[in-house]
């Protein structure tokens, strides 16, 4: 997808060095994406370092609060352009002159960005072609959201046990666990090395993933342990969780990889539909069995103010019933991981899930079908 955006955007957006990621709509974290033509993996540890621990402006949470999610970094410095760190030891030695940030997002959260080099000959870049990068970050989210609920229904979970690297100041690891080679080849991008060592068969880096949580665990005022989940290839969704080592030399941050559990996978699927923190708590009780009285109880509200909350999420969620949501949830997003490919049954609709009346006068939404998975690649 990214590839064939930036194609779509040349000769006004032409760049020969840029990324497309994919973030944790929580953290904003960096949990992968389209690293073919980013920076080189020298200056990759550096870029992440400062992005997530010693910090810069069009920062990911910095344009996330902006009514415009893009951002020319030459705009933003306010100075002379060797006052940005990312200027200074990342854009200058490449040759560049400039970066342009947009953010991926939707009504439902940011799901990414796109990262654009400029320069090196080429034209600066006018409002016409800001305009037309604006223009791309929410068809680009929805694009990416609905890649996630799709793609969570692909996605089988991992036998591999947990995995544990340990690095020092440099990025460079001290200890490896036996899994952690298995877990990073499924981590994208998919050709890495580790501190300049094979991981695996194949030469490369260490994944973007682990370097951006590592660098934000070290930043002056990181709580002394951070988390994200992240979408591996085949492996489904797992979790990513750093901290900082007390007086340990040479290893001063040890990362854990590990499947996410069904709690933290539920977390991603309602924040992809769009469902308010109320609204994901009801969904939750609901998925839990219990009743529109025990829900009232449990979340202080009357019944009538449940129901109102249970008919916004069916038309989120595109279903008709409470036992449609349950069974809906279930066979889109946890079946496919216990079941064969091939066996799985159809998606309960009206005619195998008996509906609810509804009192609300307000029309109800066609089912929503999940659209093929984009290619990100």
């Amino acid at each position: 997808m990214f590839a064939g955006v930036m194609g779509a955007m040349s000769p006004m957006l032409r760049s020969e060095v840029w990324a497309g990621i994919t973030v944790d709509p929580w953290t904003l974290m960096n949990t992968g994406g389209d690293y073919r033509d980013a920076v080189p993996g020298q200056l990759m540890p550096r870029m992440i370092d400062i992005e997530y621990r010693e910090g810069d402006v069009n920062s990911l949470p910095e344009l996330a609060r902006r009514p415009v999610p893009v951002g020319l970094l030459s705009r933003e410095i306010g100075g002379p352009p060797e006052h940005s760190p990312r200027y200074r030891d990342i854009i200058r030695p490449l040759g560049l002159e400039d970066e342009l940030r947009v953010l991926l997002r939707d009504s439902r959260g940011v799901w990414g960005a796109l990262i654009i080099g400029l320069g090196g000959g080429g034209p600066s870049l006018g409002s016409d072609a800001l305009a037309l990068a604006a223009s791309l970050s929410r068809p680009l989210g929805e694009a990416l959201r609905r890649f996630h609920l799709t793609e969570r229904a692909r996605q089988e979970p991992s036998p591999l046990s947990p995995a544990l690297v340990m690095l020092d100041a440099g990025y460079r690891p001290v200890h490896l666990t036996t899994s952690v080679a298995a877990w990073f080849e499924d981590l994208p991008p998919d050709d890495r090395t580790v501190g300049g060592r094979a991981v695996g068969s194949r030469p490369a880096d260490l994944p973007p993933a682990v370097y951006a949580l590592a660098a934000a665990v070290r930043a002056p005022a990181a709580a002394d342990s951070l988390s994200s989940l992240v979408r591996t290839r085949s492996r489904g969704m797992v979790r990513l969780h750093a901290w900082r080592l007390a007086d340990q030399q040479p290893a001063d941050v040890a990362v854990v990889i590990e499947p996410a559990g069904p709690g933290e996978h539920a977390a991603l699927i309602v924040a992809a539909y769009g469902l308010t923190p109320r609204e994901r708590d009801i969904t939750a009780l609901v998925l839990r069995g219990h009743s529109t009285a025990e829900i009232s109880e449990r979340a202080r509200l009357s019944a009538h103010t449940v129901q109102d909350h249970l008919k916004s999420i069916f038309d989120k969620t595109g279903v008709r019933s409470r036992r449609d949501l349950v069974a809906t949830l279930f066979t889109r997003h946890y079946q496919p991981a216990l079941v064969p490919s091939g066996h799985l049954p159809r998606e309960p609709g009206p005619e195998t899930v008996q509906e609810t009346p509804r009192t609300s006068t307000r029309p109800v939404r066609p089912r929503l079908a999940d659209p093929p998975p984009p290619s990100v690649e």
